[in-house]
């Protein structure tokens, strides 16, 4: 199941409370009812999140399938090319 769910069990269940409380908001109808309490709440909670989420993350984690290797910059290369 490692290979499946990349990064740490808690991070997965960081993910299940947000998209519960999500739910928890829509079925009360504090987006229509409450908006700036929603709004706060929002921000507050994805700052929370991401904050746990980088202030514990540990070099060396997997957080991608793929390697990540860093590349050269070459300040002369087109950004915009798409194959054209």
């Amino acid at each position: 199941m490692n290979n499946i769910f990349l990064g740490k069990a808690w991070h997965w269940a960081l993910l299940v409370v947000a998209t519960g409380l999500l739910w928890f908001c829509g079925s009360s109808r504090l987006h229509v009812i409450g908006f700036n309490t929603f709004i706060i709440a929002m921000l507050i909670g994805t700052v929370a999140v991401l904050f746990a989420i980088v202030r514990f993350h540990q070099s060396g984690d997997q957080v991608t399938r793929d390697k990540l290797v860093a590349q050269a910059f070459d300040p002369n290369a087109d950004v915009r090319s798409n194959g054209d």
